[in-house]
């Protein structure tokens, strides 16, 4: 085991608090912080009242919760340099660290019945993460990660315990923790390249085999999922115990790739790619998330898709691209975090939603059941619309995204590999280096790059794979070159020593794009899906239970805007329509006229962002089955007369339709229209 090593990531990761957000990034970090991912240890009973943390509160046998809160509060405390969320973060890992049990483990749990693995891969992910923001704690964290994990080698050497579940056994009945072997190993692979004894990387080694193991053991093998004629090409009717859970597959979508470090099989890598390719052809959403009401839900536009599942999705996407540098994984990265993110959150980051539909004309107590295992509330913005698991996990993917926006290439150089506004300061092989990028994208796709560096490095931007041709980049002195990809799809600019700066502008063209299996299209600008804007009418309740969304929750009169809201249709507005793509206008937002204003914030509230689609439209027939607006009609009845519609921004419109069908229409004055 001496001279066992992990097949390196393509890219290295900067550590956590190096990278800062910019412009309108940290304005929703900033409402994140001052919105329920906050707050939540303030009042919020699974997290302030935790069996972690000395209280009582739990959801389910996993002990999950707290962990889940604590792996995103990490991210968000330091990338805002926030005290009092740092205060949150440092008090907790205080408390879990200072009742760590003598033989190591960490966690309320005190029997063998009850201790679960599952939720302490949770709390090492936040743990790692911390190790990296406060430095002078790292040798303390890494010291009781360290513990723990000698005594989860001795638990799974002892027929698995903890693991696989035997009589009298409580921690998960449901297997989760079974289906998600790797995501212990996504801490402990980090751990074994910072130690440096042979006994300790001996024993984190023997941990993650033995972890693979009893995933084969255990019948949660995803390499034996991710293939055809196993793998679902539509939605589930009996799904497979674990493995067509959409949370489960966000994250099996690395089982293979973290095996694969393990034993450099290149068949596994292969396999990683052909899992994403499926998992996306056959259930993916134009939002850049899978369909997931609890299960895979085929390509159905009112199946819905589960915040958790757009969250570990983010996560996935980006831990491949940095291991691989395959350029899809992070544009589906940034397809996600800019659509299906931020369209299962209220713009005031006070709800979210539990499952977010392509097509959603309304969002309410639905009348009929278009989800599999969801209830009828779960497409509510509330508190609690339905298991509790996306409310504790929400706020881990945006801080993480801006934490990767910058990534290590070797030794002298830097990627900006998602293209948000962010800065960094950091080493860069004993040079010092600090870059601002400065840019509204993907509301505009212009950066400004500001560098500051005591040698020359090599810088990298990463090129999308919808920039068309005429992107370019352009020098101080206003010498304008076109930008021209190598084979990572990285354009390379060498930063001489010094202060100076750089533009990059990519071309970006409306995109018509078809939907597989369906005679609908969705309409896309750089990383932006638009949607049919659906004028809304809004009454809230006091939030409810999750259990049944019936009984309400204790009143928290410091925190009114915990309401669960209710959206439906304001009187004429229209939600059955088909579109003409031939006839489509961008329209830009007068308050944008002066390229240095910022973005209006909330950035993603109804109305917000400045560029909105004109679209020649028409009524057409389109059913209403289990509540839900079924499929997407395949034969055409137009209803009335053709009119104008405005396509918007997917996240800034909660009442949409991303998915429509496409008629011919007679000429429309859509440059001219106004509302």
């Amino acid at each position: 085991m001496r001279h066992a090593t992990l097949v390196p990531f393509k890219y290295e990761e900067i550590p956590v608090g190096a990278i800062k957000p910019r412009g309108w990034v940290k304005d929703q970090l900033q409402l994140a912080a001052e919105g329920l991912s906050g707050h939540m240890i303030d009042f919020y009973r699974y997290v302030k009242n935790s069996s972690w943390i000395g209280g009582v509160e739990e959801y389910s046998e996993l002990n999950e919760a707290a962990p889940y809160w604590y792996n995103g509060i990490v991210s968000l405390a330091y990338v805002l340099d926030d005290k009092r969320l740092k205060d949150q973060a440092n008090q907790f890992l205080d408390y879990v660290l200072s009742h760590q049990a003598d033989d190591g483990w960490l966690g309320p749990e005190t029997t063998k019945e009850t201790r679960g693995l599952w939720a302490r891969c949770l709390l090492l992910l936040g743990m790692s993460a911390h190790a990296q923001a406060e430095p002078e704690r790292r040798d303390e964290i890494i010291q009781a990660i360290l513990r723990f994990t000698r005594l989860a080698h001795r638990m799974i050497q002892n027929n698995y315990q903890g693991y696989l579940s035997h009589e009298g056994d409580h921690f998960d009945p449901l297997k989760f923790g079974l289906a998600r072997a790797h995501e212990l190993s996504t801490t402990l692979q980090w751990l074994y390249e910072n130690v440096s004894t042979d006994e300790d990387r001996s024993v984190i080694w023997d941990t993650m085999d033995l972890m693979w193991t009893g995933a084969e053991i255990g019948g949660r093998d995803w390499s034996k999922f991710f293939v055809p004629g196993v793998f679902p090409t539509s939605a589930s009717i009996k799904p497979q115990p674990n493995f067509q859970h959409g949370v489960n597959m966000a994250q099996g979508l690395r089982y293979m790739a973290q095996k694969y470090r393990m034993n450099n099989d290149e068949k596994l890598a292969r396999q990683t790619r052909e899992a994403v390719d499926m998992a996306f052809r056959y259930h993916g959403t134009p939002s850049g998330s899978i369909t997931s009401d609890e299960f895979l839900g085929g390509l159905g536009p009112e199946r819905g898709t589960e915040l958790c599942m757009t969250v570990e999705l983010m996560y996935s996407l980006s831990w491949l691209h940095r291991l691989f540098g395959d350029n899809d994984y992070a544009d589906l990265t940034e397809q996600a975090a800019f659509n299906a993110l931020p369209g299962g959150i209220s713009p005031d980051w006070w709800t979210h939603q539990y499952v977010t539909q392509s097509n959603q004309p309304w969002i309410k107590r639905l009348d009929g059941r278009p989800f599999y295992d969801v209830s009828l509330y779960g497409n509510i913005f509330g508190l609690e619309p339905d298991y509790p698991c996306c409310l504790v996990n929400h706020h881990q993917a945006l801080p993480k995204l801006v934490c990767s926006a910058f990534l290590k290439k070797g030794n002298n150089g830097l990627i900006h590999r998602f293209l948000i506004p962010a800065e960094i300061s950091t080493d860069l092989d004993g040079n010092h280096v600090s870059i601002i990028a400065d840019t509204k994208y993907p509301f505009d796709q212009t950066i400004v790059y500001k560098f500051t560096t005591e040698k020359s490095f090599d810088f990298y931007t990463r090129l999308p794979g919808w920039a068309s041709t005429d992107s370019h980049a352009t020098l101080a002195d206003g010498q304008v070159f076109p930008l021209e990809p190598d084979n990572e799809n990285l354009f390379h600019f060498l930063v001489p020593a010094g202060s100076s700066h750089l533009g990059i502008t990519l071309g970006a063209d409306l995109r018509v794009v078809p939907r597989p299996s369906s005679p609908a299209i969705s309409i896309y600008w750089g990383p932006l899906l638009y949607a049919l804007d659906i004028d809304y009418t809004e009454t809230s309740t006091p939030p409810t239970h999750w259990r049944k969304n019936v009984d309400p929750l204790p009143a928290e009169p410091k925190y009114p805007q915990l309401r669960d809201r209710t959206l439906v249709p304001a009187k004429g507005a229209e939600w059955r329509v088909a579109i003409d793509p031939s006839q489509i206008t961008i329209r830009w937002a007068k308050r944008d006229s002066d390229p240095a204003s910022p973005l209006p914030n909330p950035v993603w509230a109804h109305g917000a962002p400045p560029m909105t689609l004109s679209v020649a439209a028409i009524r057409i027939a389109w059913p209403v089955v289990d509540g839900a607006a079924r499929g997407v009609p395949a034969e055409i009845v137009t209803e009335g007369e053709p009119f104008v519609a405005r396509f918007v921004p997917f996240a800034s419109a909660p009442l949409h339709m991303a998915e429509v069908p496409i008629v011919s229409l007679p000429r429309l004055d859509v440059d001219g229209w106004s509302e």
